[in-house]
């Protein structure tokens, strides 16, 4: 009875540390993040009101998110109770994922998962990425965990189902993390509920991949495109001397999971796998277009590493190696909570939310060629605007552009007339 308190507590901890710390880092500032924050608000709000998101998009995310969207008066934070939510059940899944190697092993995959400055760079910007992570845990809790050969399959099939209609970049390297685990089960002769487990995600992955890229897209929300672009091009705007950094950290944590897989027992084939994902995702011959995307997912791979190792060592060490790995993951999360906030400041929110609609009647075509404010001028006024990035050809009456200051030689037209000339915004109406 102690012990089931403990591993009680220890998984209340594991949530409830990662929704407070998350949701802390997004009240901060009322509105949402980076610059797709306002993108998941205009797909929120189609969502609810017509049934389909906007934009083409792997939609399980988006239906993941709606009951906090719907229950909440305040969008934005309907939306970071979602992220806070999701961030928390990830951490908990992984605590108990690891609970069987010890508490404190649980609790260090818990902790390195949601101090990773990558997890936070994620929740940024990167929701759907971010949200979709909770799928590969599943995995991990089902591989180490679940000892039912059919649930074994079952389970891991539909987590990589889940992960590929919720974001491609978390399928690819699921795909990837669960053809090595199967490798390295053959290797080492793991004919086990375990090896069944990874075969199966390896062959549904297959599967959707061939389906993805031949008759049906639309599953992955025509994501294929992405990765039809990796491949044709890899190497794509050549190398930053900042991915070595993230290279020489991860070749030292993946070789320590390699490691103590050739000289351990228990998950071997987990840890083994976890190193070499770990390496091939911070590889700095990847073009820099691609590679800082890949590197985030260091987000999900560094855990187990971390956690069968502390689950490995002597006793009397756990408790000091569980602080030295939370406290350097503290040290490097710290320096990037700063780095998180809104693509715009709260100054230029309120410019667009309140200016624009004064001096641009309703009904008018915007253009706006700017990502960044086209994304929170739909977020804001999409029920008032028809808002566009290239202007209407041939030119109708009617329409304006709307440009980001300082706007640069050329860009404004010489005969348009400034309706707005703001500290953030300057809006021209086309002749």
């Amino acid at each position: 009875m102690k012990q089931t308190s403990i591993h009680a507590i220890c998984a209340a901890i594991s949530f409830l540390f990662a929704f407070v710390i998350i949701l802390m880092i997004l009240l901060r500032y009322p509105i949402m993040y980076g610059i797709d924050g306002p993108y998941y608000l205009i797909q929120m709000r189609h969502l609810v009101s017509d049934g389909v998101i906007k934009y083409p998009d792997p939609p399980l995310t988006y239906y993941m998110l709606a009951p906090f969207y719907i229950l909440s008066a305040d969008k934005n934070l309907g939306l970071k109770m979602a992220v806070a939510f999701y961030g928390g059940l990830t951490a908990f899944v992984l605590y108990a994922a690891f609970r069987s190697f010890g508490d404190l092993s649980g609790l260090a995959a818990s902790l390195t998962f949601i101090l990773s400055p990558f997890t936070l760079r994620l929740l940024n910007d990167f929701i759907k990425n971010y949200v979709s992570l909770l799928f590969i845990a599943i995995f991990i809790y089902t591989f180490l965990n679940v000892k039912k050969r059919r649930h074994a399959i079952i389970y891991s099939s539909l987590a990589v189902i889940a992960s590929a209609i919720s974001h491609v970049l978390t399928f690819g390297v699921f795909a990837t993390y669960s053809l090595l685990i199967f490798i390295f089960c053959q290797l080492k002769r793991e004919y086990g509920v375990e090896r069944d487990a990874a075969a199966s995600a390896v062959v549904t992955s297959f599967l959707i991949l061939i389906l993805a890229l031949t008759v049906a897209p639309q599953i992955v929300g025509y994501d294929t495109r992405k990765l039809l672009s990796f491949v044709e091009n890899p190497f794509d705007h050549g190398w930053e001397k900042a991915h070595f950094t993230n290279f020489a950290a991860s070749l030292v944590i993946g070789f320590a999971g390699i490691a103590y897989s050739l000289k351990h027992r228990g998950a071997a084939e987990l840890s083994m796998a976890s190193g070499v994902s770990l390496i091939l995702v911070n590889l700095p011959i990847i073009g820099s277009a691609w590679l800082f995307r890949f590197s985030l997912m260091t987000s999900i791979l560094v855990p187990p590493i971390a956690a069968v190792i502390i689950g490995e060592v002597n006793e009397s060490s756990k408790f000091m190696v569980f602080t030295l790995v939370t406290g350097l993951m503290l040290m490097t999360m710290l320096p990037a909570v700063s780095m998180l906030k809104p693509s715009i400041t709260m100054r230029d929110y309120e410019e667009l939310r309140d200016n624009l609609p004064k001096y641009v009647p309703p009904g008018s075509t915007l253009v706006i060629p700017d990502t960044k404010v086209r994304y929170w001028v739909e977020a804001l006024h999409e029920e008032i605007y028809e808002i566009v990035k290239l202007p209407p050809r041939p030119p109708q009456p009617g329409t304006y552009l709307v440009l980001k200051k300082p706007v640069p030689p050329g860009r404004e037209p010489p005969h348009g007339e400034v309706v707005l000339d703001g500290d953030y915004i300057r809006v021209l109406k086309l002749r």
